[in-house]
């Protein structure tokens, strides 16, 4: 009796990780990289690394690339981008990101509008010639509580 329940466990475990494969097989290939509106004086300041967005497919809104500021500065509360219809977040979220800036931390206001505002740590002002969107993300769909 113990070696039948091996078998089955052992034919049991080849199933799964044949599942498994199946549905990786199947599962959609990830959009492509669009183009993120930008607003004001804000640049893309490396044709290499242009501000892009995408919408994924667990309702997940990724950025990726350099925004310039406008006068070397992070203006609190300045809208930076417009993101597309369809691409607006459910509930508004916050992201942190990356910068230049010396000493106070820079965030992204996304409201449901889609209006993407730069939130400086302690508001004002702070010198900044860019933000980095790389491994920046939120989720489109509202909160689970909701």
């Amino acid at each position: 009796m113990p070696d039948t329940i091996a078998t089955l466990a052992r034919r049991l475990a080849r199933l799964d990780r044949r599942v498994t494969v199946l549905e990786r097989a199947r599962r959609a290939p990830y959009p492509a990289w669009r183009d993120l509106p930008l607003t004001g004086d804000t640049t893309a300041p490396d044709p290499a690394q242009p501000p892009q967005m995408r919408a994924n497919l667990w309702d997940t809104l990724e950025f990726s690339g350099r925004i310039g500021l406008p006068a070397g500065r992070a203006e609190d509360e300045s809208v930076i981008a417009l993101l597309p219809d369809g691409y607006q977040p459910a509930v508004p979220r916050t992201i942190p990101v990356a910068s230049d800036a010396a000493r106070r931390e820079l965030h992204l206001d996304i409201d449901p509008e889609g209006r993407m505002m730069l939130r400086v740590q302690d508001g004002g002002s702070v010198k900044a010639t860019w933000i980095s969107l790389d491994s920046a993300s939120c989720r489109i769909d509202g909160d689970a509580e909701e």
